[in-house]
């Protein structure tokens, strides 16, 4: 029989056995259950901080209790943490703390990485312009982000018009906001943050080619993402 130190025991604890931890523990643990994605900005420094200071025993904790992966993404100032889920994965987490993004949602990610880094619309701040650019400035793509919202929704694309498209983006910042991947204020003016990285790590082979399967008719590609 294998024993271990009691010391080593402990150790592993350390990230409740600090100061910090009695305050900012269980803010954490229940921020990353909530899909919030913790990196240096605003409000969520001292989580951050934290964070980064017991990553290696955290990282264990949740693998141990949780059999989940709390990943690191980013490097230097755009350092941001997140747990990874299994949509599957039984491990006793309550079904409103399983966050786990919609291929509507997807989608608008997509499009705003597109409309952002790729055709360089660095002037890109509000809600409201974007939700424009989207609705005009895109002729060639506008019926395939048709057909592929109203795919991801389950509606017909006939039933899609620029209103729902309007809704579409606002519900999906609204959740960009609440995992921290943008910060977004009451007018609507908007800061894509570091965590937004983690879009690229999971759908880059779309983002490479999200014009192409925008103009596809089928939209087979995007129709896999979950």
């Amino acid at each position: 029989m294998e024993y271990t130190d009691e010391a080593e025991i402990k150790n592993s604890y350390d990230f409740l056995d600090c100061e910090q931890g009695k305050n900012l523990f269980a803010i954490l643990d229940f921020a990353l259950k909530d899909g919030v994605h913790i990196q240096e900005y605003g409000k969520q420094k001292d989580l951050f901080l934290y964070l980064r200071r017991y990553y290696h025993t955290l990282k264990t904790y949740y693998i141990n209790f949780w059999g989940l992966e709390l990943e690191e993404g980013g490097s230097g100032a755009g350092l941001y943490y997140y747990l990874k889920f299994c949509p599957d994965a039984k491990n006793g987490i309550p079904a409103n703390h399983k966050y786990m993004m919609s291929n509507e949602n997807i989608l608008i990610g997509l499009l705003l990485y597109k409309v952002y880094y790729i055709d360089h619309s660095i002037e890109l701040d509000s809600l409201k312009k974007f939700q424009k650019m989207i609705r005009t400035d895109y002729p060639d793509l506008k019926a395939g982000i048709v057909k592929a919202l109203a795919k991801a929704k389950g509606e017909k694309a006939t039933l899609m018009n620029d209103a729902k498209i309007d809704t579409c983006i606002k519900n999906a910042f609204e959740e960009f906001n609440k995992i921290k991947w943008i910060s977004i204020e009451e007018n609507g003016i908007f800061e894509i943050l570091p965590a937004f990285d983690r879009l690229t790590r999971e759908f880059a082979h779309y983002i490479n080619d999200i014009d192409a399967i925008l103009n596809d008719n089928s939209n087979e590609k995007l129709s896999a993402t979950s």
